[in-house]
């Protein structure tokens, strides 16, 4: 199954971010909330992001598998997404806020699960039978 492949990937982005915000929290000797860091700030920001992104997505991708979506379009989209996630962690991870680079991960975050969304109505309204052996 494709989501193995992706909730892996998303898992390990996640540890790494994890580890981070760790090492920033022993760097500026802040157990909670930020301190007075901006650095600290922005890696909490980017490790609540994930958090609020990731499962959202990950149920998503799992119904358009199970829906018998294209493997392409699926890759597509969950590429799209841990590039996403990728490219809006390095972005809050420099402290310079290079923006050109949290947009474009916050485009291939958002897309990606806007297109999944859209892709899960169609099958509802328009395949109720592609979705059967979820319901069972």
């Amino acid at each position: 199954m494709t989501i193995y492949l992706y909730t892996a990937l998303l898992t390990i982005l996640y540890f790494v971010i994890s580890i981070t915000v760790i090492k920033g929290r022993w760097k500026h000797k802040v157990s909670l909330g930020s301190g007075e860091s901006n650095e600290i700030i922005h890696l909490v920001s980017a490790h609540s992001n994930f958090s609020s992104y990731v499962p959202f997505f990950l149920i998503c991708f799992y119904l358009l598998e199970t829906s018998d979506l294209n493997k392409y379009i699926l890759h597509l989209l969950g590429s799209a997404f841990l590039l996403g996630r990728i490219l809006h962690f390095a972005s809050m991870k420099n402290q310079e806020q290079k923006f050109k680079f949290r947009k474009a991960g916050m485009i291939l975050t958002l897309w990606p699960m806007l297109i999944s969304s859209v892709f899960l109505l169609y099958f509802y309204f328009f395949e109720p039978l592609s979705l059967t052996s979820v319901h069972k």
